[in-house]
């Protein structure tokens, strides 16, 4: 059943090519693209899931898709009573970690940086820490004592901090994550100009830390709020007896503030995002129909060229259902081709994007591979249909006749 369908394609290679080549770049598409748009949003979704915490707290007046807040909109009465909260008579939290959001331009290109204690920033970085060679900011709470000092003591005069004041005294610190410095070539000790400040790289952190970058809270309240004792989020780690349902509930009862798990942002930003997943399929869709088209195309100049030969295995006795599945087989075995070269250079896509730019990421996954490879099956089917069709339907003795 494959040795003439097969010999028809080769006797035709050129097409027959150009068809394969068309369905392994639709398939290469396909998987490359929604592996970027699921890849790119699914490494936000770890790295705030890496985070050494349970719950997000957030004002109560603010949107519950959090994940394009900023500003200073809680303040330490807020962090004091969750550190102090409790189900019943037993204490229900371990810690709370106030940090304060903002997005700024680093290297030509926006993040999110987060501002954060430095005794508080190991738990933000999941299983990763100061590479070798670099430092944690502000280790010795210099820079806060400072400006706590400076922003709280009456004064008659308003306060004016300059940028080198707050470089001497360690404000103008920051650690950024491996994969930004990568793109940015950036490495400890470099300078780089943001928020209309120059910082200084003091350290670089593993891939997997909850933002791409970090600065000292304090500087982050006096850079973004004008103040000190604001924070955008409250990350809150349970007690191992504390009830997380209980707790939110306990929350939410204070009417001033919501809780959320952190195990919920991902979903978050499936809804903030997820539109981007439409766009992708489609472009996906459109990609596919056009190869297919060009499969039925190459198989119907294929029809119209062999009805000779179409008309002279008819005449030798070959049935319409023979004819249907040679046409069939011919298809099968073109977007067969095509779908496993698409397959074997997705991988070396993805990998291509992340290196061009290395702040992408591409999830190349099994499901997708399945996926493509049964969309390149039933294409190829449908494909096939009307050049089936005229090909069952060639007239023997005038095709005979004619020739």
């Amino acid at each position: 059943m494959v040795r003439l369908p097969l010999a028809n394609i080769l006797h035709h290679k050129v097409p027959s090519a150009l068809s394969a080549l068309g369905v392994a770049i639709g398939v290469c598409m396909m998987i490359t693209l929604a592996g970027l748009a699921r890849g790119s949003l699914g490494e936000v979704a770890d790295r705030w899931e890496a985070v050494d915490a349970d719950l997000i707290i957030y004002p109560s007046n603010w949107s519950d898709n959090i994940t394009t807040i900023s500003g200073g909109g809680m303040s330490d009465k807020d962090a004091e009573k969750i550190k102090n909260l409790a189900i019943g008579d037993n204490a229900a939290v371990e810690y709370v970690v106030p940090i304060y959001l903002h997005r700024i331009s680093i290297a030509g290109a926006e993040h999110n940086v987060v501002g954060v204690r430095p005794g508080d920033l190991p738990r933000l970085l999941g299983k990763g820490g100061v590479a070798d060679g670099g430092r944690v900011f502000d280790p010795d709470n210099t820079c806060a004592r400072w400006l706590e000092k400076k922003l709280t003591t009456p004064s008659e005069k308003v306060v004016d901090i300059s940028e080198a004041d707050l470089a001497s005294h360690g404000g103008l610190e920051m650690i950024i994550d491996s994969r930004l410095a990568r793109a940015s070539g950036l490495k400890v000790g470099d300078k780089v100009y943001s928020a209309a400040r120059n910082f200084t790289i003091v350290g670089i952190v593993p891939a997997g830390a909850m933002v791409r970058a970090f600065i000292p809270l304090a500087t982050a309240e006096h850079l973004f709020y004008g103040g000190t004792g604001r924070y955008t989020l409250l990350m809150v780690k349970l007690r191992r007896d504390a009830r997380l349902g209980a707790v939110i509930e306990a929350v939410r009862k204070d009417k001033t503030l919501k809780a959320v798990s952190v195990n919920d942002y991902r979903g978050m930003l499936e809804d903030r995002f997820g539109i981007m997943y439409l766009f992708v399929d489609t472009v996906n869709t459109i990609t596919l129909i056009v190869a297919f088209l060009f499969i039925l195309v190459t198989l119907y100049t294929m029809v119209i060229q062999r009805r000779r030969e179409i008309a002279i295995l008819r005449s030798m006795g070959a049935s319409r259902r023979f004819i249907l599945r040679e046409v069939l087989a011919e298809s099968l075995i073109l977007t067969s081709a095509g779908a496993a070269i698409g397959i074997a250079l997705s991988p070396a896509a993805g990998a291509a994007i992340e290196a061009a730019r290395p702040l992408l990421t591409v999830q190349i996954t099994a499901q997708w591979m399945l996926t493509a490879a049964a969309a390149a099956v039933v294409g190829g089917s449908l494909a096939a249909i009307y050049p089936a069709w005229r090909a069952m339907n060639v007239d023997v003795a005038e095709t005979l006749s004619l020739e």
